[in-house]
C-alpha cells in the first residue's frame, strides 16, 4: 500500500516536461559535437549512421505521445525542494534524469548492446543534458517545476515551465546554428572547470538558480495581472544565464561522450 501511495504521489506531482524546446536542445547538441576529438566523433556517426547530435537532440521528446515509451517521461526530471539535495529526497519509483543519464551513460560502455540502443543512448544522453541544465528540470515539487506558475506570455496564457522551455530561446529569432555561433564563446579554463564537474553539481548549479527565475516575476497587479512588457525585463535579466547553462551543458556532454564511447 505505501509503494502504491508513492507512486500515485509522484503520478499527481510529474509534469510536462520539453528542455530548451527544438532549437534549445539542437543548440546542446552542436555545442558538444565540435568539442568531440576525430576518434570520438567517428564512433558517434558508426552509431549512429552520421546523425548528427543535433539530429537526435529532440528526439527523446518526439516519442513521448508514443505509449510504448510513455514510462520515460519521469528520465527528463527529477523535483527537489529548497533545502534538501538528491541525496536526501525520497526518490520516484519510476525513475528520473540522474538515474536515466546514469543508465544510458552505462549503455554507452556496454559492448554487447546492439547498435540500436546505442543510438538510443546517445539520443536521450545529447537531450537530458539539456533538461537537466534548464533549471525547472530540477524543479520544486510544489508548483510542478514551474508547470503550476501560471503566466501570460504577450498575452498568451502559459506558465513558468515553457517559458524557460522555449519562449525565452524563441525571443532571439535565431536558427539552432546561429544561436550556438552566438553563445559558444571558447573559454578553456572555464570549460575545464565544467567538464571535471559531478552530476550532484549540475543539480546544485539548475537549483541555484531559482532566486533568479522566480525572482525576476514582477508582482501581479489585482484586476490587470503582470504589468506591461514585463516579459521584456525578465528575458534581459535572465538570458544571459540561460545562454550559459546551454553552453555549459554542451561541454560537459562532450566530455560524456569522450569518456565513454
Amino acid at each position: 500500500m505505501k509503494n502504491l501511495f508513492i507512486t500515485t504521489l509522484f503520478a499527481v506531482l510529474s509534469f510536462n516536461a520539453f528542455g530548451w524546446g527544438n532549437i534549445g536542445h539542437r543548440v546542446v547538441g552542436q555545442i558538444a559535437e565540435a568539442r568531440l576529438s576525430p576518434a570520438a566523433l567517428a564512433k558517434v556517426y558508426a552509431i549512429t549512421g552520421k546523425e548528427s547530435l543535433a539530429d537526435l537532440a529532440n528526439w527523446p521528446d518526439w516519442i513521448k505521445s508514443d505509449e510504448t515509451w510513455a514510462h520515460a517521461s519521469v528520465w527528463h526530471y527529477v523535483s527537489i525542494p529548497d533545502g534538501q539535495t538528491y541525496e536526501t529526497i525520497q526518490r520516484n519509483p519510476q525513475g528520473d534524469i540522474v538515474q536515466a543519464i546514469e543508465r544510458f551513460t552505462n549503455d554507452l560502455r556496454d559492448p554487447n548492446l546492439s547498435r540500436q540502443k546505442k543510438r538510443e543512448a546517445i539520443a536521450f544522453l545529447v537531450h537530458l543534458m539539456g533538461d537537466i541544465h534548464q533549471p525547472l528540470h530540477v524543479g520544486r515539487v510544489e508548483d510542478q517545476g514551474g508547470n503550476a506558475t501560471k503566466l501570460t506570455w504577450f498575452g498568451v496564457n502559459t506558465n513558468l515551465h515553457e517559458v524557460w522551455d522555449e519562449k525565452l530561446v524563441e525571443m532571439e529569432k535565431m536558427s539552432y546554428g546561429d544561436y550556438v555561433k552566438f553563445i559558444d564563446k571558447k573559454d578553456p579554463a572555464r570549460e575545464a572547470v565544467w567538464r571535471n564537474a559531478p552530476i550532484a553539481t549540475w543539480m546544485e548549479e539548475s537549483m541555484a538558480m531559482r532566486s533568479l527565475v522566480y525572482g525576476n516575476i514582477p508582482p501581479v497587479v489585482a484586476d490587470v495581472g503582470l504589468p506591461k512588457y514585463w516579459e521584456y525585463k525578465y528575458y534581459y535579466k535572465v538570458s544571459g544565464a540561460m545562454n550559459e547553462r546551454m553552453l555549459i551543458a554542451g561541454v560537459r556532454l562532450a566530455a560524456l561522450l569522450e569518456r565513454n564511447l
